[in-house]
Order: C-alpha cells, then sequence, then structure tokens
C-alpha cells in the first residue's frame, strides 16, 4: 500500500485502521499451534504399550488398581471420594490396563486413559464430553514437547501414582497421574530427541 500522497493525519488513521481490524481477526486455533509440536511414533508406542492376551502377575515392587478402585461407591453426598487403595498407593509404582482417550484435537502433554475407550470432544467445546469420573493422565518423562498420538485397543502402563488437583496444558484439571516408569518413557522416545531439537 502506497502511504507517500497521504497527509499524515491519513497515515496515521490508516494504521490505526489497520491495527483495529487486525484486533478483530480470531486467534489462531490451538490445533494449528500444536501443529508445530511434534508427534511421537505411533506404532512404536503401540508395539510397546497395547496389551493383549492374559495378564500375568504385576512385576516385583508393582501392585495392580482398577479404576473401579478409585473412587468409593455408592457416590455419597461428598461426591467422589478416593478410596483407602488408592490414597495408599499415592507416590508407588502401580499397574494399570485402560483406553487412552480418542481426543479430536490432541495436545502436546499428557494423554489420558480411561477404564473404556471413548472420545474427547474438541477444545472448542469446553469440558462438554463424555468422559467418565475414573480417568488418569499419563505422563511420559521428558515428552512435555510432544504429542502422544491415538494409540487404539486395551493398554498396560506401569508408572508412579501421583495425587492432587493440578492444571494439565491442556487446561483441564488432574486429580490422578501415573508418571510412566522412567525406562518405559526412554523406549516410548527412541528417534524422537533429535527430531525434537531441530524444531524451530
Amino acid at each position: 500500500m502506497d502511504f507517500s500522497s497521504k497527509s499524515p493525519l491519513a497515515f496515521i488513521r490508516q494504521v490505526l485502521l489497520s491495527f483495529a481490524l487486525l484486533a478483530l481477526l480470531p486467534a489462531i486455533p490451538q490445533a494449528a499451534a500444536d501443529k508445530n509440536h511434534q508427534e511421537l511414533d505411533g506404532k512404536h508406542a503401540a508395539s510397546l504399550l497395547q496389551f493383549k492376551g492374559k495378564p500375568s502377575p504385576p512385576p516385583h515392587g508393582v501392585e495392580d488398581i482398577k479404576f473401579r478402585e478409585f473412587f468409593k461407591m455408592p457416590i455419597g453426598p461428598r461426591g467422589l471420594e478416593p478410596t483407602d487403595k488408592l490414597l495408599g498407593l499415592k507416590g508407588k509404582r502401580v499397574r494399570i490396563f485402560g483406553y487412552m482417550v480418542n481426543a479430536e484435537e490432541p495436545s502436546a502433554g499428557p494423554f489420558i486413559l480411561a477404564p473404556l475407550a471413548v472420545s474427547m470432544a474438541e477444545k472448542e467445546d469446553g469440558p462438554a464430553d463424555d468422559m467418565p469420573a475414573t480417568i488418569l493422565f499419563v505422563h511420559i518423562e521428558n515428552a512435555e514437547g510432544l504429542i502422544v498420538p491415538h494409540i487404539p485397543g486395551l493398554l498396560k502402563l506401569t508408572g508412579t501414582l501421583d495425587l492432587g488437583n493440578r492444571e494439565e496444558t491442556d487446561g483441564r484439571v488432574s486429580a490422578v497421574r501415573l508418571r510412566l516408569d522412567p525406562g518405559l518413557s526412554k523406549k516410548l522416545l527412541v528417534g524422537n530427541h533429535a527430531i525434537r531439537d531441530r524444531k524451530t
């Protein structure tokens, strides 16, 4: 645009109008922003996490916990209350089986595990989804900048149980978290460090 023939006042008006128009533009969708993140190798992750067959006893020093053991049933007037088992396993290594929540717009950072296969609505819909109350946020060590693609089927995860309300990177508040074992985290990240380090 040529401003050479415009008076200083007209030029200032044109600049202010341009800024006003920019302010009216919608914000960049989160999905577009997330495209700047690298994705974990889905096939490699599936080969490590998917489970088929009959479960064997948990490894030494690891205790199994089921989603139905998270909260006391039936739900009372105080709402969801953690069970003694859940509270007793805080900070300890556990094993759990579940399904990765299929997010329509996945975010970088932890993924969500649920007792059944469910989908999570787009971010624009807010928390308007059908996820059960018993969900688990799964944190992979050193994977904060990576998106974990959806892995279908039953998953078997082992890690340290963490409790207490905390805001996650996607804006949701988690009450129960699993920090994957460091060894499993390293296996999941094979081949991804160099890709992420080159990202501008």
